[in-house]
């Protein structure tokens, strides 16, 4: 029975622990002299920590399921300066003593308004031909509803409900501003691909808070399937121009930008190379936010320098100097 209420991840320091966290990532692997153990990579609403078990057992092992809950006891330590748990015990955890509200992720805008900011995005596109393949989507209901609550990845970019909503509204955003200063765009097709870049989402992933792959995600990849329904969609639709259906199905598949990073052909026209650089652009933003809101305040120089997995380097996750400034700002101005 936990006593003190969920200990959340951003507030663990080294030392002893005992709650109960989402299991994100669970590996049963053998240690160099053949012993069994567990890693895990643990959740809730404020971040993630990892955590091993060592000398795990068969039963252990069954427990530790990915997007399950897990009561553990063990110790906080520190870990090439990451902290990491070993837990010395886990079950599974009574569900009365599960926080709920400590594992939803909260988002700080209104749903409802970024389909709306999307659909007047859409509708509102010069071109009549892409305005109703845009609207064939609008009206599918299934598609919407999957739509409005997708994760947008399974770890590396908006992997949370509501962040396929959230990535596509913010490059939707950007590729106006791209249009606007890049005139002789194509802003119909710009602005839909980056509509549909992602499509396949919507089958990809399955789960809200812990995303998984359907067998579809697993066996044909987003592309794929966000091809395979445009495909559906315009075979719908009576007199469309295949030379702006090919072109569309170009920038869904070279929205990655290079055949090792999953796309297979680079962006060849100026709208899938703006919507590819919009999309990475916007994914690692986003990485780097969630970073920095789950790191440890620090107040050293270098203002929290340390290794991010997702966005494979060394970054700076806080930033006193500017904090500083802040400060400065504020006191000056209540001289």
């Amino acid at each position: 029975m936990l006593e003190d209420g969920h200990v959340y991840v951003i507030d663990l320091e080294p030392g002893a622990v005992h709650a109960i966290y989402l299991v994100e990532e669970a590996r049963k692997l053998t240690t160099r002299n053949g012993k069994p153990y567990l890693a895990l990579t643990l959740k809730d609403n404020t971040g993630r920590i990892g955590a091993k078990r060592w000398d795990v057992t068969d039963d252990e092992a069954e427990l530790a399921k990915v997007g399950g809950y897990l009561e553990i006891q063990g110790e906080v330590e520190l870990y090439r300066n990451a902290p990491q748990i070993i837990i010395g015990a886990l079950r599974e955890p009574d569900p009365d003593d599960i926080d709920r509200n400590a594992f939803e992720h909260t988002v700080s805008f209104d749903p409802d308004q970024l389909i709306e900011e999307i659909r007047d995005l859409l509708v509102g596109m010069p071109d009549a031909d892409l305005r109703r393949l845009a609207e064939s989507y609008l009206d599918d209901e299934t598609f919407m509803a999957r739509f409005g609550i997708s994760p947008a990845a399974q770890r590396m970019h908006h992997p949370y409900r509501f962040g396929l909503l959230e990535h596509v509204h913010s490059v939707m955003k950007l590729g106006e501003r791209m249009c606007e200063h890049y005139e002789w765009l194509d802003r119909s097709m710009v602005l839909l691909g980056l509509f549909l870049h992602d499509s396949g989402k919507t089958v990809e992933l399955v789960g809200e808070e812990v995303p998984e792959y359907s067998l579809e995600g697993e066996l044909l990849g987003h592309i794929t399937i966000g091809i395979n329904l445009l495909d559906r969609k315009l075979q719908a639709l009576e007199d469309f121009p295949k030379r702006k259906g090919v072109l569309l199905k170009h920038i869904i598949l070279s929205h990655h930008g290079l055949q090792e990073w999953g796309s297979p052909k680079p962006p060849m026209t100026p709208e899938a190379l703006v919507v590819h650089t919009i999309e990475m652009l916007d994914a690692k933003m986003n990485a780097f936010q969630r970073e920095q809101d789950e790191a440890p305040e620090k107040t050293d120089e270098l203002g929290g320098l340390r290794w991010s997995k997702l966005l494979k380097r060394k970054i700076i996750t806080s930033h006193p100097t500017r904090k500083n400034v802040e400060a400065a700002d504020e006191s000056a101005a209540s001289d």
